[in-house]
Order: C-alpha cells, then structure tokens, then sequence
C-alpha cells in the first residue's frame, strides 16, 4: 500500500529537495539585498582609506566620512 504520490517510499526527497530550495532562496535573497550593500560601502571606505593615506583630504574629514559610512 501506497502513501503519497511518489511511489517507493521516496516521499522524503521530496521534502529534502523543498527545504533546500527554501534555503537556498532565503540566502540568495539575503544575498542580493544586504550583501551588496557590505559590499558597496566596504569599497568606499577602502577609497577613504587610500585618500586620506595619500593627503587628499585631512583627518577630521576623514573621521567623518568614516563614520557616515559605518552608520
């Protein structure tokens, strides 16, 4: 006797197969949204950095600027 409709007790690839992709959506989503962001504003505060390391711009505007971006 049958339970289910995937026949051969198999029934539990399924689930597996739909948490995965729950999972898997969830981190892509996470991904695409916040991760970007981590990423955009680590750049701009290396860019920071290596102006006020060549004397582009001076300490107090570089305090800042540093803190605006960690905000």
């Amino acid at each position: 006797m049958h339970h289910g409709w995937i026949p051969g007790g198999l029934g539990w690839i399924f689930w597996v197969l739909v948490i995965l992709g729950v999972v898997w959506a969830l981190r892509a989503g996470r991904r695409d949204g916040r991760g970007r962001e981590g990423c955009a504003s680590e750049e701009a505060l290396r860019i920071l950095e290596s102006r006020y390391a060549r004397g582009e711009i001076e300490h107090d505007e570089f305090e800042r600027r540093r803190e605006d971006l960690l905000r």
